[in-house]
Order: structure tokens, then C-alpha cells, then sequence
């Protein structure tokens, strides 16, 4: 525990964390370097014609970047990169804790007088709109049966418009007005897209600090032209090379990141059409518009290194793992690779949920499991006794039976068949009657059994780790800026740790 109401718990307790991440924290340097980075060189030609842009665009969300945009096109600033896909209603927690790492990095640089520039890249880009247009907002009936509510839209299967010109329905917004109580925000007015209102709502929630970049800008693509014109080129070269790092990452029992298609080739790029539509690229071709041209989960990161120049990207471990099935192609296109760094981790709560960790003496990592779990490993006065009766009535049971089994079993060989099939229905009825037994008992300690059901639910709602699928626009409409300041304050970018807080 760092501060009152912090609690610091190693990253190898957060449930499904990736053994690649892990390994690589803990100094495994096989796949990607855990320091330095190949140091950009001289400022991109491109920088200038694409800063006029930036300044514009991020101006009509909200954001006043013209200086932050000419200080890093003139150069010579320290650069810092993540993003995240365009979310409905800003995605989950863990959007908001990738921004609060950079603003956190971007803090401590400039302490030591390092002029700093973060970029957030937004992927609006992708086509996955059930990913996209999916949230999940905690419950607030009293006896619940789910701890969360998922608001979702849907679409035809097989569209592939791209999410960040897609309007957002109107069904997904109501859904979210009538959920939090809330007047109908200007991030969400009829006709706006997804691209457009997540960098909207980002630009309400935060006071700037960084440049939002939308990977559909135009400027984008002809800044990055000279790259994607060398991956024509390169194609195959690029297929070779990524099917020899994952077959290296496999044997090194990991599994990739990136799987290739059924006929064993990797996406590498996708054309747009007029109407958004994301159309793949089977084999190099000639680019007739750089401007519709979309990259893949292996060439975005490619993409941004090349125009931004990033001295560090951070990422979550999906996105640390991405990079370490592409890194070849860095060297293989001859762009720069930044040092790459994981996202702070982190979940958090209401002060009086978050207190029940103290209380009843729990230990943080156990809020990852199921109310009832918890309860019986902190077991009222009673569920010791059950458990020993039972445990010594199941026994009797059983020495008793095997003397029949003994006086039996020479006049009918068929007796021991039926003898184990009892002793089988035995153990499962004792089994199930301890459990009511000691769930009935625990319930009994309501204070207790309900804190305790809270922390599950809040920390780990219906089996999911907060962050990675609760929404963070309901704790921002309770704390406002307070909930910005205790994350930039608590994170902990590039460890291997992470942190449940309280609010």
C-alpha cells in the first residue's frame, strides 16, 4: 500500500495478464529491447505540412494544441505515443489509465527539464463496430443478479464501413442518457460519429496536456507515403519476416499476436472506399490514392513511428506484444522503433468500497474471485465447525460401507459396483450440503458478506477485470477532474505492478 486508499499488487495477480508481458518485464529481451530504442533522426519533411492540420482538427474537439503541435514539428522535443479505437462513451477504464500514463511520463519529463510532446492516436480507422459500440455500466439495482450492464448496437456482420465515420445510433445513445440520468451531452448530439465524439468527450474530460491524431487524416496518409509505397514493395519480404518471428515466439512458447489469414499470409494494408468501406488488400498492388489507403494491426504501429517519430510508445499488452512480432519490419523499412513501454494498470472505487480491504483484512488480489469465495476464505465463527463435522461424518460413512463391502463381496461381486456408485452419490450430496451449510452461514454476517460482494463486483464485475471492460464516464461523472488528478497521481507506467484506488 503506497498511499491511504492505494494499494500497489504485483502485475502477475491481475487475472489473464500475458506471460509474454511478464516475462518481458521481468528483463526477457529476446523479442524487444527493454530499453534504449533506436533514437529518430532528423525532423520528418512531412511535419510541417501535417501541423496545421492536427492544430485544426483538435481545435473543433476542444483542444487548444498550437503550440504543443509547433514547438514538436520545429523538433528537438522528447515524444510520447499511445492510442486506443474510437470507444462509444470513451471506451473502458483502461482508455482513460493509458492517457493518464503519458500525461504521468509527460509530468515527470519536464520535472527534469525535458520538453515533452504526447500524441494519442485515435484508430478510427478500424472496422470492428461490436467491439466499438459495446460498454459495460456498472448495475445499480439492489438485488442484482449481474453486476453489470452491457449497452450495445449492432450492424450487418459483413459491414465493413469504418467505425470512426460511422454515426453512433440513436439506440445506443438513449440507452446511455436513460442508464446514467443525464441530460443529453454535446459528445453525443444526433448525427455525430464515433471518431468524432470520443475525441470530443476526451477533449471535455481533460484539460490537454496532449495532441489527439485521427489515423483517417488525409495528411496522415501522404506524411506517410514514402512507408507505404516501401510495403508494396516489400511485401513479400514483410511476410517472410513476420512468419519467421512467429514461428520464433512459438517456439519460444508464446503465441502470437498476429495470426496470419487461412491461406497463411498476413494483412498488411486495406484500401477505403468512397462510402468508408474497408476493403483488404490480398497482394501488393499499385497505389493509385494514398489518402484511402488503411493500415492493419501490423502496419499501424509502422505507420505512426514513421510520421511521429515517438521516442517511446506506450501500450497494453496486447499492444506490447504486437510489437514484438513486428519489430523486424522496423528494421526491414528502415524506421525508427521507439522504446516501448506497458500502460499503467489500474482499478478503482468508492473510498467506503475500497476500505473493506483494511477492515476485514483482506488481501487486494483476492477480489478476484466470486463474493460467496471470498466470504468463506475470511469464514464467520461457525463454518470451521461444518466444515470438521462433515468432514468426520463423510469419514465414518465410508469405514462403515467398507465393511459391507467386506461381508458382501464374497457372496456378490456385483455388490462393489453398486457399493462405488453410492459412495459416489455420497460424497456429492455431502458436499453440496456442506456448501449451503457454510453459504447459509456466511450470508448470516450481512455487513461483512455485503462489503464483500461490493469489492467483487466493483473490481471484478460478472468475471471481468474492471478496467478492461467498465466504462470510465460514470466515475468521471462523479469525480470530474478529481478522478483525472488521482490517476496522473497513482499510475505507475512500465512496472510490473499494478494498483486498486480509491476515490
Amino acid at each position: 500500500m503506497s498511499e491511504p486508499g492505494c494499494y500497489r499488487i504485483p502485475l502477475d495477480r491481475y487475472p489473464g495478464m500475458s506471460r509474454f508481458v511478464l516475462d518481458w518485464l521481468s528483463g526477457d529481451e529476446r523479442f524487444l529491447p527493454r530499453t534504449g530504442g533506436q533514437r529518430p533522426s532528423a525532423v520528418h519533411d512531412s511535419r510541417g505540412r501535417l501541423s496545421s492540420t492536427l492544430i485544426d482538427s483538435n481545435r473543433r474537439w476542444g483542444l487548444d494544441v498550437k503550440s504543443e503541435v509547433e514547438r514538436w514539428a520545429a523538433g528537438g522535443t522528447f515524444t510520447i505515443v499511445s492510442g486506443q479505437q474510437v470507444g462509444f462513451a470513451g471506451g473502458p477504464l483502461f482508455t482513460l489509465v493509458k492517457i493518464a500514463s503519458l500525461l504521468k511520463m509527460k509530468r515527470d519529463n519536464e520535472a527534469r527539464g525535458v520538453p515533452t510532446t504526447v500524441f494519442f492516436w485515435l484508430a478510427t480507422e478500424d472496422h470492428d463496430f461490436a467491439e466499438a459500440a459495446t460498454i459495460a455500466l456498472p448495475s445499480r439495482e439492489e438485488n442484482r443478479q449481474r453486476d453489470l450492464v452491457w449497452l450495445r448496437a449492432m450492424r450487418p456482420a459483413d459491414s465493413r464501413e469504418v467505425v470512426g465515420r460511422t454515426l453512433i445510433p440513436e439506440s445506443l445513445t438513449g440507452q446511455l442518457v436513460n442508464m446514467l440520468t443525464i441530460d443529453r451531452p454535446k459528445w453525443l448530439r444526433p448525427g455525430i460519429t464515433f471518431g468524432e465524439s470520443f475525441a470530443e468527450l476526451i477533449g471535455t474530460a481533460l484539460d490537454g496536456g496532449f495532441i489527439l491524431v485521427d489515423s483517417l487524416l488525409p495528411e496522415l496518409r501522404r506524411a506517410g507515403a514514402p512507408l507505404l509505397q516501401s510495403i508494396v514493395k516489400k511485401w513479400n519480404d514483410m511476410q517472410s519476416a513476420l512468419a519467421k518471428r512467429s514461428a520464433e515466439l512459438v517456439r519460444a512458447g508464446y503465441a502470437p499476436q498476429i495470426v496470419p489469414r487461412e491461406d497463411a499470409s498476413y494483412t498488411l494494408l486495406y484500401k477505403v472506399d468512397a462510402s468508408g468501406n474497408r476493403e483488404l488488400m490480398q497482394k501488393p498492388e499499385a497505389i493509385d490514392a494514398i489518402e484511402n489507403i488503411s493500415t492493419s494491426a501490423v502496419t499501424r504501429p509502422l505507420l505512426q513511428d514513421f510520421v511521429l517519430r515517438p521516442d517511446v510508445f506506450v501500450g497494453g499488452p496486447a499492444e506490447v506484444s504486437y510489437y514484438a512480432q513486428v519489430a523486424p519490419l522496423h528494421q526491414l523499412l528502415n524506421v525508427p522503433m521507439p522504446r516501448i513501454a506497458l500502460r499503467g494498470h489500474m482499478l478503482v472505487g468508492p473510498r467506503r468500497v475500497v476500505r473493506a480491504i483494511s477492515r476485514f483484512d483482506i488481501k487486494p488480489e483476492e477480489v478476484f474471485q466470486t463474493a460467496e469465495q471470498l466470504a468463506a476464505a475470511h469464514e464467520p465463527k461457525g463454518v470451521a465447525a461444518v466444515r470438521s463435522i462433515a468432514d468426520e461424518a463423510e469419514r465414518q460413512l465410508k469405514t462403515q460401507i467398507e465393511k459391507i463391502r467386506e461381508i458382501a463381496l464374497p457372496a456378490d461381486h456385483a455388490v462393489a459396483r453398486s457399493i462405488d456408485r453410492s459412495i459416489g452419490h455420497i460424497e456429492y450430496h455431502f458436499k453440496k450440503l456442506n456448501e449451503r451449510a457454510i453459504r447459509g452461514l456466511v450470508r448470516k454476517d450481512k455487513e461483512k458478506f455485503h462489503a464483500m460482494r461490493e469489492l467483487v463486483s466493483t473490481f471484478y464485475p460478472d468475471q471481468h477485470v474492471q478496467d478492461r471492460v467498465v466504462a470510465w464516464l460514470p466515475f468521471w461523472l462523479d469525480h470530474g477532474k478529481n478522478l483525472i488528478e488521482r490517476l496522473i497521481s497513482e499510475v505507475e507506467p512500465d512496472v510490473p505492478a499494478f494498483k486498486i484506488v480509491s476515490l
